[in-house]
């Protein structure tokens, strides 16, 4: 039993979890394709222990892929795996796997990756702003030209994908970000911050734009996340961003069918798209030197 009945929400085992993974594969797949996946592993459940693995052992089976790569931080090497087909993210979910974090960047060229990220994190304020934001961040996107897409973290939040179609460094996707992320915060202070202290927040929605790096890792879109009701992180239509959506309809028993119903995947573009990054940001640049007047800041109850 790896997710026992709690709080309304039904129980799920190790096999329900396998064939979730099994299930959901043709659309995860492109996602993992070339990319370092790192699993957390959970082998007695959610409220057992788990632990972080980055390095594949030993007595995994040749049919596996790996490839081994220099860790400046460890100053050794870590042999990664690579989840390229249904099989191998099957045997991935048999050692307990539940959420899948991937690199932003493919084996053969890591220090360009395929997007950058903004994390909107709630930290406490409601989810009607992590959603407010969102759109905004999307309305800013349209008027620069510059596409981005949509998913839940299959926890608390959203994750906003810009693609930079491999024209840029890690460096340069964070700086990115933060771009977008401070016009944002100068236009709707009293939604958001930019600010990494919780203690500036003040009941606002952290824009985290600090997980585009090379080796930091983003939770996969359709990853299962370990908590009750088994939530999935799940790719979104921009128009599903609004007062309706709830993450709670998410989960491993219902997004096999949401998949089927939706017939392509909203969010996959992200990896192929090559947007006109420089005349998005001269675009950019002219709505900053606009100065768009900032909202008073409303008190919070």
């Amino acid at each position: 039993m790896f997710w026992p009945a709690e709080d309304g929400h039904p129980q799920y085992t190790k096999g329900d979890l396998i064939e979730f993974y099994r299930t959901i594969a043709p659309w995860l797949v492109p996602f993992l394709r070339d990319r370092p996946v790192v699993l957390t592993r959970y082998p007695d459940g959610i409220h057992g222990k788990s632990f972080f693995q980055k390095d594949a052992p030993e007595w995994v089976p040749e049919w596996i892929r790996t490839e081994t790569m220099w860790s400046e931080h460890r100053d050794d090497e870590i042999r990664y795996f690579i989840a390229d087909d249904e099989r191998a993210i099957v045997f991935l979910a048999n050692l307990g796997t539940i959420p899948l974090h991937i690199w932003s960047s493919r084996l053969d060229d890591l220090s360009h990756p395929d997007w950058s990220i903004i994390d909107l994190d709630p930290k406490g304020a409601p989810f009607a702003d992590v959603i407010a934001c969102a759109r905004h961040i999307h309305e800013l996107c349209d008027a620069i030209e510059l596409p981005c897409y949509v998913k839940t973290s299959g926890s608390t939040g959203l994750h906003v994908l810009v693609p930079t179609g491999r024209l840029c460094t890690y460096e340069q996707s964070r700086d990115l970000a933060l771009l977008i992320a401070r016009v944002i915060e100068s236009e709707h202070r009293d939604l958001c911050t930019t600010a990494r202290a919780i203690r500036q927040r003040e009941g606002r929605v952290y824009l985290d734009c600090f997980q585009n790096g090379h080796g930091k890792l983003l939770v996969g879109p359709y990853s299962v996340r370990p908590l009750p009701g088994a939530p999935v992180s799940a790719p979104l239509r921009w128009n599903e961003v609004n007062a309706r959506l709830e993450l709670g309809r998410f989960t491993m028993k219902t997004m096999p069918a949401r998949m089927d119903k939706l017939g392509q995947d909203p969010v996959v573009p992200v990896i192929g798209d090559r947007p006109d990054l420089p005349a998005a940001l001269e675009r950019l640049a002219a709505r900053m030197t606009e100065g768009k007047p900032t909202p008073r800041r409303r008190k919070r109850l």
